[in-house]
């Protein structure tokens, strides 16, 4: 009966384990770089990884969460500007080389994800892009209108 029950304690304890250490823990595993830009240009995160090379659905989780934290965090800082926009991206460090560091790919043609701070969502890279050439798009029509009323006004 004693062997049953430390077979069975060491199990769940080893089973327990394998759980805990299945998730990355900041610090440990990856550590992030914030970094502001001027005022209109994007900021960039940057999740480095150091031990291991993630799976990408692990990467893409990890960096979704940070971009949150990070675009909350700016647009509850008084002094930067409510649209703030935030480039993630993941990359792992090789020991061996730090210098040149890989970056990690979520799917076939994505590599980063950005937090819109004007909409306060995650979307990603090509659609970071679509909406970017909307909203130049509407700048445009938004001068030519203005223009045309100008014109019409001196008239």
């Amino acid at each position: 009966m004693k062997n049953f029950f430390l077979t069975i304690s060491f199990t769940l304890i080893f089973t327990t384990d394998i759980f805990c250490f299945g998730d990355f823990v900041e610090k440990i595993d990856y550590f992030v770089e914030f970094q502001e830009k001027l005022p209109g240009m994007s900021a960039v995160l940057h999740v480095n990884f150091i031990s291991v090379i993630p799976e990408p659905k692990e990467a893409e989780k990890i960096v979704k969460q940070q971009l949150e934290v990070y675009g909350n965090m700016t647009a509850a800082n008084k002094k930067t500007p409510k649209c703030k926009n935030i480039i993630g991206s993941v990359w792992y460090i090789n020991k061996a080389d730090p210098a040149k560091p890989v970056k990690i790919k979520f799917q076939k043609d994505l590599a980063a994800y950005v937090w819109l701070g004007k909409t306060r969502k995650i979307v990603a890279f090509p659609d970071y892009i679509s909406f970017l050439k909307k909203e130049r798009n509407n700048k445009k029509l938004k001068y030519k209108e203005s223009k045309k009323r100008l014109q019409e006004a001196r008239n």
